[in-house]
C-alpha cells in the first residue's frame, strides 16, 4: 500500500516535470529579435526594436487554421525548401496578423485583405536579405522589418483567438488613455511549441507605434 501512495504522489510530479522539459528545451537557445525597452506603462511596455528579416506568407481561413498552415509552409522553407536546400535556424517568435491591417510609416505588418492573416518566422540575428536561400514555394516571401517603435502586452497562458483578441483591446484602450498613436494594427507573437505547459507560456500582442 505504502509503494503504491508513493507512485501515486511521485508519478505525477515526474509527469509534469517531463512536460515543464519538453516546453523548455526546444526554446532554449532560440534566438529572438534584439530590442531596448524604453518605457514601461501601466499594463504594457514600449520596445525600440532593431531591423530584422522575416519570411512570411499570407494564408485563408480561421485564426486558428492559417497560423497552422503558415506555420507549416514557413517550416518546409527554413528546412530545405528553399534554393539552396539549406537549413535555416529557427528563431522566435511566431508573428502572426489578421484582418484589415492600417498601413504604416514603418511597416512590421503587411497588407492583409479580410479573412486573410499574414504568418512570419524571424530570420536569425544579423541577416541580410540577400544571404537568405530564396524560397521555393510562391506563398513565401522574404522581406526586411525597419527599425521601429512597438508597445507590446505580454502574458502567460493558452493564446486562444479570444484571448489574443481581449489582449489587443487592452492594449488599444492602453494607448488610447497614454495619448499614443498608433501606426499597425495589433500583431500576435507566439515564443513557444504548442505542447508547451500554459504557465510557461510566453505570448504577445503588439502595435507599432510613432
Amino acid at each position: 500500500m505504502t509503494i503504491i501512495i508513493a507512485i501515486a504522489v511521485i508519478l505525477p510530479a515526474l509527469l509534469l516535470a517531463a512536460w515543464m522539459l519538453a516546453g523548455y528545451l526546444p526554446t532554449r537557445n532560440v534566438a529572438t529579435p534584439d530590442y531596448t525597452v524604453v518605457e514601461k506603462k501601466a499594463g504594457y511596455e514600449v520596445r525600440q526594436y532593431d531591423g530584422f528579416i522575416v519570411a512570411e506568407t499570407v494564408q485563408a481561413g480561421s485564426h486558428d487554421h492559417s497560423l497552422s498552415a503558415g506555420f507549416g509552409e514557413l517550416f518546409q522553407y527554413i528546412t530545405g525548401n528553399n534554393s539552396r536546400a539549406t537549413k535555416v535556424p529557427m528563431t522566435a517568435p511566431v508573428l502572426h496578423t489578421a484582418g484589415q491591417v492600417i498601413p504604416m510609416t514603418a511597416p512590421v505588418l503587411n497588407q492583409a485583405a479580410d479573412g486573410q492573416h499574414i504568418v512570419a518566422f524571424v530570420m536569425p540575428p544579423g541577416s541580410k536579405l540577400g544571404d537568405l536561400p530564396e524560397p521555393r514555394s510562391a506563398k513565401v516571401t522574404l522581406r526586411e522589418v525597419p527599425r521601429h517603435k512597438a508597445a507590446v502586452i505580454s502574458f502567460s497562458g493558452k493564446a486562444t483567438e479570444a484571448v489574443m483578441q481581449a489582449q489587443a483591446a487592452a492594449l488599444r484602450a492602453y494607448l488610447a488613455r497614454d495619448g499614443k498613436r498608433a501606426l499597425s494594427g495589433p500583431q500576435e507573437a507566439f515564443y513557444n511549441p504548442p505542447w508547451t505547459p500554459p504557465f510557461m507560456r510566453r505570448n504577445e500582442v503588439m502595435v507599432t507605434i510613432e
